[in-house]
């Protein structure tokens, strides 16, 4: 039985990004837990008149609303739904819950309600990555949609420069299966050779999908993140993989100013792998 993790701000995006984890997780048993946060500081009179317990109130009225749409468009006997809402920050109430709940993954919607169009991510997604770095985190994009039984790309992007340990590697060929998609491990050359600890790197992650479709991707004379965004634009990849190994990594990685060059950002799931295990 899967544990999954649905933060939840009654969003359409948060609503788009669970009825993608329904989809995904269709075939197995799963725990679905909704996690709405209610941050105390939006919720003082001074500020706009209502109390933090009227927030929790509503949010408990809008919980059991979005319990009650899930149960008429999700039938899966296979399924299970739980709620939880905390008085905390998103990030802080994920942290205190995975004390008592272990999850397997978190699905999450990359913007709020209340979030810029012109932001790639919002705030919570962000957060929640460089908080939770021993839980893989899946981000869904608002227009991203599960499509079923056709064959999929996921893209690795790694530097070769960290041993995976067998749980990235068992969680990886699971969400391949999943996703029914051949694996592309993409490096982006940033040095004339690899060096020694990089080449055992490599010929690791080829044994360790041996079962599994998969190839070796160089692109030379480019930036990083400009290179993994041409790489999965000009292939239509389906999932990008990427390591949280540090913090300050997400924002760096989707800066604005490289999104205005780029023009267009990516429509396609992003999957964090924890950095601790």
């Amino acid at each position: 039985m899967k544990n999954i993790l649905i933060p939840t701000d009654f969003s359409a995006n948060a609503w788009k990004a669970t009825v993608y984890a329904f989809s995904l997780f269709q075939n197995e048993l799963c725990n679905f837990y909704f996690l709405n946060a209610c941050k105390p500081e939006f919720y003082t009179p001074d500020i706009n008149g209502a109390s933090l317990a009227q927030a929790k109130s509503e949010n408990k009225v809008l919980m059991n609303k979005l319990l009650k749409e899930v149960a008429i468009i999700n039938k899966n006997q296979n399924h299970r739904f739980k709620s939880i809402i905390i008085e905390s920050w998103l990030n802080d109430a994920v942290v205190e819950i995975q004390n008592e709940i272990i999850f397997d993954l978190i699905v999450m919607g990359t913007k709020g309600e209340t979030e810029a169009d012109d932001r790639i991510f919002g705030t919570n997604s962000m957060n929640v990555i460089e908080t939770v770095d021993h839980m893989p985190v899946l981000l869904i994009p608002e227009n991203c949609v599960y499509v079923p039984e056709v064959k999929k790309e996921l893209v690795l992007a790694t530097r070769f420069d960290k041993s995976f340990s067998d749980y990235e590697i068992s969680f990886l060929i699971d969400m391949a299966k999943k996703f029914k998609a051949c694996i592309r491990i993409l490096y982006i050359q940033d040095t004339e050779n690899l060096s020694e600890e990089q080449l055992n790197t490599k010929e690791e992650l080829h044994n360790y999908f041996k079962d599994v479709s998969h190839s070796f991707h160089t692109l030379t004379n480019i930036e990083v993140t400009k290179g993994i965004h041409s790489f999965i634009q000009s292939r239509n990849s389906d999932v990008l993989v990427l390591n949280h190994k540090k913090r300050g990594f997400f924002q760096n990685l989707f800066s604005k100013s490289l999104l205005k060059e780029l023009g267009k950002k990516p429509q396609i799931p992003m999957l964090f792998m924890p950095s601790d295990l």
